[in-house]
């Protein structure tokens, strides 16, 4: 009997450390681009309400949220005309490569670069926030010259 409970604490300990592994910002970006997430098959953490909740911080979602109502009441384009995710208005990622994250308590970046069938790999940063024990993205940025860069919260008015 006492094998059976030491199996069983050994298996749920396992299992506990499986689970804390996965709490990561790399396991956080890995799943947005994997699509794999029981709410939908897509990576849109923009449009997708449920999405958007889980996977944004709390102030970021409150301003996309807050510009997609903006866009539906005024029938104009909002600050969001493309999916940050994909750095494109139509999503297609091939071979994605995420680094791991720079972790600093609570706050995390990283970046991940991803080609999309043009000659040169789009890159972006993710700046991540632990909000409730979970990784959040507070921000998605893209650095280059004047034309290509790029910040989610800049754009939401966000500081």
């Amino acid at each position: 009997m006492r094998r059976l409970y030491l199996g069983l604490a050994l298996a749920s300990g396992l299992a506990v450390s499986a689970l804390a592994a996965e709490a990561t910002p790399e396991a956080t970006v890995k799943q947005i681009y994997s699509g794999k997430t029981p709410e939908t098959k897509s990576i849109d953490i923009i449009g997708n309400a449920k999405l958007r909740d889980r996977y944004l911080s709390k102030d970021l979602a409150a301003a996309v949220k807050k510009d997609i109502d903006e866009s539906a009441k005024s029938g104009e384009v909002g600050a969001l005309d493309f999916d940050p995710v994909s750095d494109s208005q139509d999503p297609m990622i091939k071979d994605l490569k995420i680094e791991p994250a720079a972790v600093q308590g609570d706050r995390a970046q990283m970046g991940v670069s991803f080609n999309r069938g043009d000659p040169k790999r789009d890159e972006l940063v993710y700046d991540l926030v632990k909000e409730n024990e979970q990784w959040r993205v507070s921000n998605i940025s893209k650095k280059g010259n004047a034309e290509e860069a790029w910040s989610l919260r800049q754009m939401l008015s966000l500081k």
